[in-house]
C-alpha cells in the first residue's frame, strides 16, 4: 500500500445531522500526531489504532477537528500531498539530533504499518466518529513550524520549492523575535514554512483542499492559524491572499456539499487571540511564549471580512500557548458576529502555569487536582460571561489512565509531578471536558466538594 493510494469514501453521510453554528457545543482540536506517538509502534493495528480513537472519544467533545495536515504533509492517503511518514524520520533526526533511532522511526513505522494494512489514520478516526455520530472536521496547520526551519522538508513540494519558504523580517534576523527558533540557534534568512502569497503554493493548499473534501466523509475543514506565526509574507499587505483562500474554499464546500446531497459542509478557523490588539498590550495571564500571540491583524487574518461575509461557519480566538488561566479577548469576536451565523469558541487549553514551574514542582494529590479543575472551569466559565457559544479546546493530554490499551501503549501519566505527565492531570482534563458545553454543569463541577469521579 502506497501514501498516494486513495481509499474509498467510508461512512454514510446521510447519518450526520450537524447543529447550527451557534450550538456547536465544544469543538476538540486534536494533535496531528498526538495517537501516533503514543501507540505501540511497528505493530500497531487497525484495531489497536481505533481503540486510541475511542479513548480520545470518551472526553465527550460534541465536534471533532483532528489535525490531519500542515498542510503538507498529511496523514491521510493522498494523490496531491506527501504521507506523513515518509520524510519524518529523516527530518526529526535533523532537528532533535539527540533522539535515537528507534524514537525518530516510531511514527513513521505506525504510519506505514497502517498503510499495509489498507488504512490510514484519518480513515479509522472518521469510522469512530461516525460510529458515535461525532461530526469530523479535517483542520489543517495553515504554516506549522513544529520542526522549526526544518519544517519544509516534510513535503516533497517544500523540498522541490525550498526558495518559496517565507522570509524573516529584518527584526527577527537580529534575534528580537525567536519564538520560532529552536533551542537559541541563529536566526536564518528563512522560517520553515512556504508563502501561499507565491500562486503556485496557493494552488497546491487548494488542491489538498479540495481532495479532502471530495475523497473522505468529512463534516468540513478548519483553518488552523495559531500553529505559529508566520502565515504569510507581509501580512498585514497580504491578507486579501488570505481572504481569498476562504472566499475560495467556502464556495468548494458549498459545491462539494451539493454534489454529496448534503446540505452543508463547516468552514472553521482557529485565529489570534485579539482582533487587532498587540501582544504587549493584551498582557494574557499565563502567556509564556514572547512573540507568540499575535493578533489577528499582525498574522495577516481579516476575521471582520470572514464574519461579516459569513464566510466561515465558526472561528475559534486562541492564544499560542496559553497556560491557564490565559484566555483570548472573546468579546470582541461576539461583537463581530452578531447578528451574524457565526458561531465564536474560544480555546480554553488545559495547562495551569504553576504545573510548568520547574523551580516549585507540585506533586500529584487531590488538592492539586482540585486546584486545576478550577482553573479550567473558571476559565471556560470566564468565556461563557463574554458571550461565548461554546468551547473549543487544543492539545489536551488525551491519555485515557483507565484505558485496556493502557499496558500495551507508550502512556505519557507517569510522573508524580503534577502536569501533563501525570495520570492525575489526564483524570481532571477528562472530567472537565465532558461538561465543557454546558455552562451549568461547569457551575456544577466548581461547587463539587467533594470533586465527583475521576479527581479522588
Amino acid at each position: 500500500m502506497t501514501d498516494n493510494t486513495m481509499p474509498s469514501e467510508t461512512g454514510d453521510t446521510s447519518c450526520i445531522a450537524l447543529p447550527g453554528n451557534r450550538q456547536l457545543g465544544s469543538i476538540f482540536n486534536n494533535d496531528i500526531n498526538g495517537l501516533l506517538y503514543v501507540s505501540s509502534g511497528e505493530y500497531t493495528t487497525p484495531d489497536e489504532y481505533a481503540h486510541m480513537v475511542r479513548d480520545m472519544l470518551g472526553y465527550g467533545m460534541s465536534v471533532l477537528a483532528q489535525n490531519v495536515g500542515m498542510p503538507d504533509p498529511v496523514i491521510y492517503r493522498s494523490q496531491v500531498a506527501t504521507g506523513w511518514a515518509k520524510y519524518h524520520a529523516e527530518v526529526t533526526q535533523r532537528t532533535w539530533p539527540a533522539m535515537t533511532p528507534a524514537e525518530t522511526r516510531h511514527q513513521s513505522s505506525v504510519m506505514y504499518r497502517l498503510l499495509e494494512q489498507g488504512t490510514d489514520p484519518f480513515t479509522l478516526t472518521i469510522a469512530e466518529c461516525r460510529k458515535r455520530q461525532v461530526p469530523i472536521i479535517a483542520s489543517y496547520r495553515m504554516n506549522g513550524e513544529d520542526w522549526y526551519d526544518n519544517t519544509w522538508m516534510l513535503s516533497d513540494f517544500g523540498r522541490a520549492h525550498p526558495s518559496w519558504r517565507i522570509r524573516r523580517t529584518a527584526e527577527e534576523r537580529h534575534g528580537r523575535e525567536a519564538v520560532n527558533l529552536h533551542e537559541g540557534n541563529a536566526p536564518s534568512e528563512f522560517t520553515g514554512v512556504l508563502d501561499p502569497a507565491i500562486p503556485e503554493v496557493y494552488a497546491h493548499r487548494m488542491t489538498i483542499f479540495r481532495e479532502v473534501a471530495e475523497c473522505y466523509d468529512i463534516d468540513g475543514i478548519e483553518f488552523d492559524w495559531r500553529r505559529w506565526c508566520h502565515m504569510i509574507s507581509d501580512p498585514l499587505q497580504n491578507h486579501a491572499i488570505l481572504t481569498r483562500m476562504v472566499r475560495e474554499t467556502r464556495r468548494m464546500l458549498d459545491e462539494v456539499a451539493k454534489a454529496k446531497g448534503r446540505d452543508r459542509l463547516l468552514l472553521g478557523v482557529r485565529v489570534g487571540g485579539s482582533l487587532d490588539t498587540p501582544e504587549t498590550v493584551a498582557n494574557y495571564p499565563g502567556a509564556d511564549s514572547p512573540g507568540a500571540d499575535l493578533s489577528c491583524a499582525e498574522l495577516g487574518l481579516d476575521v471582520r471580512t470572514w464574519i461579516a461575509e459569513a464566510l466561515v461557519d465558526y472561528v475559534c480566538p486562541s492564544l499560542f500557548w496559553p497556560r491557564l488561566p490565559g484566555v483570548p479577548w472573546t468579546r470582541e469576536f461576539i461583537e463581530l458576529a452578531r447578528g451574524k451565523n457565526v458561531g465564536i469558541y474560544p480555546t480554553v487549553f488545559p495547562l495551569p502555569a504553576w504545573a510548568e514551574d520547574a523551580s516549585a514542582p507540585v506533586q500529584d494529590s487531590l488538592a492539586a487536582r482540585r486546584r486545576h479543575k478550577d482553573e479550567i472551569v473558571r476559565a471556560a466559565l470566564q468565556c461563557y460571561e463574554d458571550g461565548a457559544d461554546g468551547i473549543s479546546t487544543f492539545n489536551w493530554n488525551n491519555d485515557d489512565p483507565d484505558s485496556p490499551l493502557r499496558g500495551t501503549l507508550l502512556r505519557r501519566s507517569a510522573s508524580q509531578d503534577y502536569g501533563r505527565a501525570c495520570g492525575g492531570y489526564s483524570r481532571v482534563n477528562m472530567q472537565a471536558h465532558r461538561v465543557l458545553a454546558h455552562p451549568d454543569a461547569l457551575r456544577a463541577l466548581l461547587d463539587a466538594d467533594p470533586p465527583s469521579d475521576g479527581l479522588g
